[in-house]
């Protein structure tokens, strides 16, 4: 009898979790949802002032091809007068985790455009780290994965 009920009360805590844990994981609070709407809206409008305020001092973005590029390279490649976007989308956007300071995201991103004569058709997952510095949430860190064809 004494295990069965072990048994019961085992299975509600797992369900208590798991059900706790859908609730934060997926859910993206307002204020991060903001920070990543304005992000996304600064950049593909080229507002280098805006992207430059909300990329952390030690911003990283880790390519699609294995390379890094700082956040001085970031914002010296969003300037070029021949990097254009003529498409962007950003979805299934997804919390992965998140505490006081730091909250995880998943997406896919899509944008078409060229840089130079090089022609973009990205098709990329990405995983968007932001971190909060005071009231603000900065972006760390990117890191973007081809997952179409090119």
């Amino acid at each position: 009898m004494n295990i069965r009920i072990f048994a019961f009360g085992l299975l509600i805590f797992a369900l208590l979790a798991i059900t706790s844990n859908a609730q934060t994981a997926g859910t993206l609070p307002a204020a991060i949802r903001a920070a990543l709407t304005e992000y996304d809206r600064a950049w593909n409008a080229k507002d280098v002032k805006a992207v430059e305020r909300m990329l952390a001092d030690d911003y990283t973005y880790f390519t699609s091809s294995g390379g890094i590029t700082t956040r001085k390279a970031t914002l010296e490649f969003l300037t070029a007068p021949d990097y254009k976007l003529t498409f962007v989308e950003r979805s299934e956007i997804n919390l992965v985790s998140k505490d006081d300071n730091v909250a995880i995201i998943s997406s896919r991103w899509k944008g078409r455009g060229n840089f130079g004569k090089e022609a973009i058709n990205d098709d990329q997952r990405c995983g968007l780290v932001f971190t909060r510095r005071g009231k603000t949430w900065k972006l760390l860190s990117e890191h973007c994965v081809q997952i179409g064809a090119r």
